[in-house]
């Protein structure tokens, strides 16, 4: 008699290395969680491969199986990522549980189908960043430039020793 055990892993939804996920019913975009939010939505795949974001930056995606995946981003912070699939979405809030945005997550993914236990295709996957702040410093202002005089100091000097020399004479008459 042969006995034939298999293992059945299924990977929880709170697989990110930074943020605890969490299932959001419908369709919410980055400007949902927090109003000033931008979001860069790649829809639909390929998912993995290098994505340009408007020029800021890009995301490149790693994708682990056909459900999940790790990121890195250049050039821009994330505050969450949105990742669709099914009727729900799943919400990875870095601004919440990581006090912060990340350049980096891993495994990454759609929320569990309770109907079969297996993970829902991914529909769309949105990242949530906000452009940087911080202004550009405005550049020191030139100074103008000193008048030129069109009489110089040694030519002023000599007509003050002069008017100075005139006035000692005038004294020493009245004297």
């Amino acid at each position: 008699m042969v006995i034939v055990m298999s293992a059945l892993l299924i990977m929880p939804v709170a697989a990110s290395e930074f943020a605890e996920p969490e299932v959001v019913e419908g369709n919410p975009a980055c400007d949902d969680i927090i109003c000033d939010w931008i979001g860069f939505k790649i829809e639909p795949g390929p998912w993995e491969g290098t994505h340009e974001i408007d020029g800021l930056g890009s995301i490149t995606i790693e994708m682990v199986n056909e459900t999940h995946f790790n990121f890195t981003a250049t050039g821009v912070l994330i505050n969450a990522v949105i990742v669709k699939g099914g009727d729900n979405a799943v919400l990875y809030n870095y601004h919440v549980y990581n006090d912060g945005p990340v350049s980096a997550d891993t495994m990454l993914g759609p929320a569990l189908n309770p109907a079969n236990d297996q993970y829902f295709d991914i529909s769309h996957i949105e990242f949530c960043y906000i452009v940087d702040g911080t202004p550009t410093p405005t550049p020191t202002p030139t100074p103008p430039p000193v008048p030129e005089f069109p009489i110089s100091v040694p030519v002023v000097m000599s007509v003050f020793a002069l008017a100075m020399g005139a006035v000692v004479l005038s004294l020493g008459k009245n004297h």
